[in-house]
């Protein structure tokens, strides 16, 4: 029950993480553009797309890190992989910078439009990773998972 939760936790995190980084980069090209952006529209903007990505960026990276978390927990209870912090924060970075150049190459599409750049694949990389840590925390990783 205890991955289960950390597995949650880690996608919830790498979700939030994700939508604000990936808000804040649309915001600055807005900015860039010459437009005025207020730290209240920023704090609104943010709010309102955790909310709009709820139904579509949630679901893909839930299934996604879902699954490679849940084969890194697997693979660390048969003891062929120590999952370590390391392990937990590398395989959430990789899972997400995957998971959008993937989806593309899918539906011929940019699923999320924030990641069509590298900056803004890496910022997803990031929020994969922090999902990682927060993964890594609940299960006490740095330690066992057993």
């Amino acid at each position: 029950m205890r991955s289960v939760i950390a597995i949650i936790i880690g996608i919830l995190t790498a979700f939030l993480v994700g939508s604000v980084i990936g808000t804040q980069a649309v915001l600055a090209s807005v900015q860039s553009m010459g437009l005025d952006v207020t730290l209240a529209m920023r704090w609104f903007t943010s709010l309102s797309d955790l909310a709009g990505l709820s139904s579509s960026l949630l679901p893909l990276m839930a299934i996604a890190l879902g699954c490679t978390w849940s084969l890194l927990i697997w693979l660390d209870r048969r003891r062929i992989v120590r999952a370590s912090v390391l392990w937990c924060v590398v395989v959430g970075a990789a899972t997400v910078m995957v998971l959008h150049p993937a989806l593309n190459l899918a539906f011929g599409v940019d699923v999320y439009a924030p990641a069509r750049s590298l900056a803004g694949l890496a910022g997803q990389g990031l929020a994969g990773a922090l999902g990682g840590i927060s993964l890594s925390r609940v299960l006490g990783a740095s330690r066992s998972l057993q």
